[in-house]
């Protein structure tokens, strides 16, 4: 599987498999627009809840929390004072993704002190952002590429999503977001996103 429009479409299929909702791909701006209006669809905007966005290559490459803002929705960032109180309360995280998977529709973030692993985790909505040739076919590759991207070897904290939490604790029937977010919204972004300042 090299061709990279079969990896999208089965990276598509597979994350759609796991109760993502997959949007795009689409050009970088229609990205952000998409991101604001699933926000808002979720109780986030003006007059609504916050939306935690996490400060990763992403989102700040593609000026999400300006988007938001603009859009009249109130941001929450890590470095905000309220940050463990309000997230509790946020209705969406917005992160950026490292990769994904093709084969499992994993997406695999790369927390840091900027984009702690709790925005994609506390909120009832994740949605997350990425970009088409950051998807690979297979784990063994996302692992190779994970270590040559870092300095060192692996980052320090890897997080893999395979879409909204699950348990079939209660009365052995499946239930989403008891552990973790109900929902996970991917948008994906044609291409590469060039690093800030690039």
């Amino acid at each position: 599987m090299s061709d990279p429009a079969e990896i999208v479409a089965d990276y598509t299929a597979a994350a759609t498999a796991n109760a993502c909702r997959v949007h795009g791909p689409v050009g970088a701006p229609d990205a952000v627009t998409l991101v604001t209006a699933i926000v808002a669809a979720h109780g986030a905007g003006p007059g609504g809840a916050k939306a935690a966005v996490a400060d990763d290559r992403l989102t700040t490459a593609l000026g999400v929390t300006a988007a938001l803002t603009a859009a009249g929705t109130s941001v929450l960032s890590p470095d905000d004072p309220g940050w463990r109180t309000d997230l509790m309360r946020a209705a969406a995280g917005v992160t950026g993704a490292a990769l994904a998977v093709a084969q499992t529709g994993s997406l695999v973030l790369t927390p840091g002190p900027g984009a702690p692993r709790a925005t994609s985790l506390v909120p009832p909505v994740h949605v997350c952002l990425l970009a088409t040739d950051t998807i690979v076919a297979t784990i063994d590759d996302a692992i190779a590429r994970l270590g040559a991207c870092s300095p060192g070897g692996l980052p320090g904290a890897i997080t893999w999503v395979g879409g909204p939490s699950r348990t079939s604790d209660l009365e052995m029937r499946p239930t989403l977001g008891i552990h973790g977010p109900k929902t996970v919204e991917v948008v994906l972004v044609e291409g590469g996103i060039a690093e800030p300042g690039r």
